[in-house]
């Protein structure tokens, strides 16, 4: 699957990092983590936090795949928003899933003060505007279920004192607090690295997993090379390539396109320390870099892969250009250095998936689909961690893939009764 076209800002940002062997014999370990991007990475550190040994399985190079072409934006809010989720969910199971991704943000916090290598980590606050006028009821409505469950959410109205504060030019935003900023292939690879000097993984690359199979004891993943990993449990963390081998039916492929300007001379119009989004579906999404430039992503279309994606890309990222300079009027001109698209990955529901396979019982999968993916896969390895070590919460099984399979019996059941 072709994850991305186009030149990506993070692909080139750690051209010197550090890379690993390809597997070349029959290893042991207590837990196979295949997949090396942001997902595996975050799940083989909370494993081997619980001391438990790791093999890491990456069938290209780690951090090249979907986590390349992350935008960064460390987000505990959801792309459902919470009024939402709460008709969807429920407001008690709502309300703790989005306080399982404002814990999970405050864990990844944690991780990368442990590490010794620069990821490019800041705190930010987030402001979320009405895309249009007809938009500042539902803004209003977010910002006060927010508040009501204990998440800062600060209103701010009138086009004036928005453009005053933030200037951004639209009539209303809110504002939230405690989310962050990475450079996500730096932390990915840090990660990795940290975990392998402490002892706690071996990481394989250019090591792609054919077959996977489990006893009432352990499970064995073969390689492409023909050797095998044996093991307690292994953990897919694969991306959006997982939807592609392995689909799940509450998952769905589409694409998003982004842009990194040339560094600006002038960040003075830019919100301080702020992450922007906005009520419209698609969403434009924008944060700066430290090394000044803008970063601007959106305009998704429900096309994964091939030329329709690709053949958008130029035009698309015009646009995007144009789109942040009409929200940021004083931002003055915006010149591209780094176009390109890459595959997204969401849910039915709004939430990630987690748990167990089905048909198997020793073999997890962990996917953050979703626009703040970097916080649920920090959910979801703490969740996974836990079970593996005994510690496994009541909670945790509302976020399995068998979730969508309880959905489809209950609308069949529907349908019956209403043909009855």
């Amino acid at each position: 699957m072709d994850l991305h076209t186009g030149r990506t800002l993070w692909s080139e940002s750690d051209i010197a990092s550090t890379s690993y062997p390809r597997l070349d014999r029959d290893v042991q370990s207590d837990v196979v983590v295949v997949g090396g991007g942001i997902g595996g990475a975050i799940a083989a550190w909370e494993i081997a936090e619980r001391g438990l040994d790791v093999v890491v399985l990456e069938r290209h190079r780690v951090g090249m795949g979907s986590t390349r072409g992350n935008t960064g934006l460390l987000q505990y809010a959801n792309d459902m928003p919470l009024v939402e989720m709460i008709r969807v969910h429920g407001r008690a199971r709502a309300v703790a899933f989005y306080r399982r991704c404002w814990e999970g943000l405050g864990r990844l916090r944690e991780i990368v003060k442990q590490l010794p290598e620069d990821v490019e980590f800041a705190d930010r606050m987030s402001v979320c505007y009405a895309s249009v006028p007809a938009h500042i009821s539902r803004l209003k409505d977010e910002a006060r279920t927010l508040a009501q469950h204990g998440f800062a959410a600060e209103l701010v109205v009138g086009r004036d004192e928005l453009r005053r504060a933030f200037g951004i030019d639209r009539e209303a935003a809110f504002v939230t607090y405690g989310d962050a900023e990475v450079n996500p292939l730096k932390f990915t690879r840090a990660l990795l690295a940290e975990i392998v000097r402490r002892g706690g993984a071996q990481v394989f690359e250019r090591t792609a997993v054919v077959r996977a199979e489990e006893n009432d004891a352990h499970v064995a993943v073969e390689t492409d090379a023909g050797f095998r990993v044996r093991a307690r449990a292994a953990v897919f963390a694969t991306g959006y390539v997982f939807q592609n081998t392995r689909p799940l039916a509450g998952a769905r492929l589409g694409c998003t396109y982004a842009i990194a300007t040339e560094p600006l001379s002038d960040l003075a119009a830019w919100p301080v320390g702020a992450l922007i989004w906005e009520t419209a579906r698609p969403y434009l999404y924008m944060r700066t870099t430290r090394d000044r430039r803008l970063v601007v992503g959106g305009l998704d279309l429900p096309v994964p892969d091939g030329p329709r994606r690709d053949e958008g890309l130029n035009v698309r990222a015009e646009q995007l250009a144009r789109m942040a300079q009409e929200v940021l009027p004083d931002i003055g001109s915006l010149s591209i250095a780094y176009r390109w698209a890459s595959t997204f990955g969401s849910t039915v529901d709004g939430w990630p998936i987690v748990g167990v396979y089905p048909g198997f019982r020793r073999i997890f999968c962990a996917l953050g689909y979703g626009g703040n993916g970097m916080v649920c896969y920090a959910v979801a390895a703490d969740m996974l961690a836990r079970r593996l070590v005994g510690k496994n919460r009541p909670e945790d099984e509302g976020l399995g893939p068998e979730r969508w399979s309880l959905w489809r019996r209950a609308a069949r059941r529907l349908s019956r009764a209403v043909r009855l």
